[in-house]
C-alpha cells in the first residue's frame, strides 16, 4: 500500500472547504462533487452522473459489470460542517495537518476519509468483485434535502443486495461496530417577539419586556435543569431498550469517568440521573440549544433592549418516535409554555425520522469476518446518538444496510480539531477491500 500517495489524495480532498450549511461554499460543495467523480472514473465506472442540483449534486456511479456477483451500493457525503470557532483550532480546518500519526482537518472522519477509505479498498482490489453503485451526497449536513427528493422521484436507484454506509465509529479502539439504530432530528428555531422594535435601555429599562429574557425562560421551562424534556407527549413513544441490548452495552469498554475527562473534557455529566450515559446517548431523545440570535452582540456597547430573539434548537430522536409527531408537540410546547404578552414562532429547518437497521443479513457475517481476518476483533452490534437522515430511504428497496465505519470515538466530528487515525485508515482499506472479496464470493443475495 503506498500510504504516502494515498495521504496525498485524501489531503487534496480534505483541502476542498465544502459547508453544505453557508452558501458562499456552494461552488466548494460542487468542487468536492468533481474530485469524487474523478476518482469514480478513475475506478473503471462506466457511469457517472451528477443529479438533483448544481452546487450540491448527489454524485450517481455505476462500476463495471461483473456478471454474477451481487450488487453493491456505497452511501457517503463529501458536504462537511462549519469549522467554527477557527480560533481553537490548532492549524487550520482546511490545511490537513498529520500529527502523531493522526490527520486533522475538517471531513477528516465525518465523512471524506471515510469515503476515501471505502473507494480506495476498490481500487486495492484490483478487478472489482461486485457490481458496484455509488450515491455520494452533499447535504448530509443539512439534512439530504436534494437527495430525498431525487430518491422519491427514483426509488430505483437503491435497488442492491446490500448497501455499505461508512460513517460511524469503532465502539472503544480495537472494537469495530455495526450499529441497530441512529437517532432522528427535529432542527427547528424559536422566536419569540416582545415588542415592536429594540428600545432604549435607560428610558424603558425595568418596565419594557425583554425578548431574549422571554426566550430563556422559555427554554428553560422546555428543559429543566434534571435535564427532562418538559414537551407533554415526548416520552410517550419511547421504547426502553431489549434486556440483550442492554447487556451488551453493560459489557462494552466504556468508562463514564474516561468519557467525561477525554471526549466530554467537562466538570460534570448532565442529563436523566437515573440512566445509563450509553442510555442518555442512545436510547433517550434530546433537547439542545445551539445558538441564540437577537439583540446586539458587535464589538463595543450599546444599550438596547431586543424585540425579538431567535433560538436555534434541536431534537434527537429515537426509535418508534416520530418527526411530525415531535414537531406538533414542539410547536404545541411552546405556544403552552410562552406568556401571553409574548409572540412565539416555531420554523423547522429540516429533520428525519429515527433508524433501525436489523443486523441479522448474512453480509453482517461477512464484514464480521473481514474485520476479524483483518484487525483480530469481529463486530459488536450498538446503537448510535447521531442521525444519518437518508439511512431508512436507503432500504427501502429491502436492502441490509450495513451501517459501520473506522473513526475512533474521540476524533472530535463536528468540533475543532477533527482527526481521523492514519493507521484505521489503513486497516480500514484492507478490511472493506476483504469485505468486497467475501460478498463478492456469494453469487445470489440469498447464500
Amino acid at each position: 500500500m503506498d500510504t504516502d500517495r494515498l495521504l496525498q489524495q485524501l489531503t487534496d480532498f480534505l483541502r476542498i472547504p465544502s459547508v453544505s450549511t453557508l452558501p458562499a461554499h456552494s461552488a466548494d460543495c460542487r468542487a468536492a462533487a468533481e474530485w469524487v467523480a474523478a476518482e469514480l472514473r478513475r475506478l473503471g465506472c462506466r457511469e457517472v452522473q451528477f443529479l438533483a442540483s448544481g452546487t450540491h449534486p448527489v454524485v450517481w456511479g455505476v462500476g463495471p459489470e461483473v456478471p454474477g456477483a451481487p450488487t453493491l451500493l456505497l452511501y457517503g457525503h463529501y458536504d462537511v460542517q462549519p469549522p467554527d470557532p477557527l480560533d481553537e483550532w490548532t492549524t487550520p480546518p482546511f490545511q490537513p495537518s498529520v500529527r502523531d500519526g493522526r490527520l486533522f482537518a475538517r471531513g477528516a472522519a465525518d465523512d471524506k476519509g471515510q469515503v476515501f477509505c471505502l473507494l480506495k479498498a476498490i481500487e486495492a482490489a484490483g478487478r472489482p468483485p461486485v457490481n458496484f453503485r455509488f450515491l455520494i451526497e452533499g447535504e448530509e449536513e443539512y439534512g439530504s434535502r436534494v437527495l430525498f427528493d431525487l430518491l422519491r422521484r427514483e426509488p430505483e436507484r437503491t435497488r442492491a443486495d446490500a448497501v455499505l454506509i461508512a460513517d460511524m465509529a469503532y465502539v472503544a479502539p480495537g472494537w469495530p461496530a455495526v450499529y441497530t439504530a441512529l437517532r432522528g432530528l427535529c432542527y427547528a428555531e424559536i422566536t419569540v417577539r416582545s415588542a415592536k422594535s429594540d428600545l432604549h435601555s435607560g428610558e424603558f429599562g425595568g418596565a419594557a419586556p425583554n425578548a431574549h429574557e422571554e426566550l430563556l425562560r422559555l427554554l428553560g421551562r422546555l428543559k429543566g435543569p434534571d435535564g427532562k424534556i418538559n414537551i407533554p407527549g415526548l416520552y410517550a413513544a419511547v421504547k426502553r431498550p431489549t434486556k440483550a441490548e442492554l447487556t451488551t452495552w453493560r459489557r462494552l469498554p466504556f468508562s463514564e469517568t474516561q468519557f467525561l475527562k477525554q471526549r466530554v473534557q467537562a466538570k460534570a455529566l448532565a442529563g436523566l440521573k437515573q440512566y445509563s450515559v450509553l442510555e442518555r446517548l442512545w436510547a433517550l431523545p434530546t433537547f439542545e440549544i445551539h445558538g441564540v440570535l437577537g439583540g446586539f452582540t458587535g464589538e463595543g456597547a450599546k444599550t438596547v433592549i431586543p424585540a425579538e430573539a431567535t433560538a436555534k434548537v434541536s431534537l434527537r430522536l429515537v426509535p418508534n418516535q416520530k418527526l411530525k409527531t415531535v414537531e406538533r408537540q414542539l410547536a404545541a410546547a411552546v405556544k403552552r409554555l410562552v406568556p401571553r404578552h409574548v409572540q412565539a414562532s416555531v420554523r423547522f429547518l429540516h429533520g428525519a425520522d429515527p433508524a433501525v437497521v436489523p443486523v441479522d443479513h448474512p453480509a453482517f457475517r461477512l464484514l464480521d469476518r473481514a474485520f476479524r481476518e483483518v484487525v483480530g476483533r469481529g463486530t459488536v452490534a450498538v446503537r448510535a446518538g447521531g442521525s444519518i437522515p437518508v439511512v431508512p430511504a436507503l432500504g427501502k428497496s429491502g436492502a441490509p444496510v450495513v451501517l459501520t465505519g473506522i473513526g475512533l470515538p474521540d476524533d472530535r466530528l463536528h468540533a475543532p480539531n477533527e482527526k481521523l487515525d492514519l493507521k484505521q485508515l489503513w486497516d480500514g482499506i484492507a478490511v472493506f477491500k476483504r469485505f468486497y472479496e467475501l460478498l463478492g464470493q456469494k453469487r445470489t443475495a440469498s447464500s
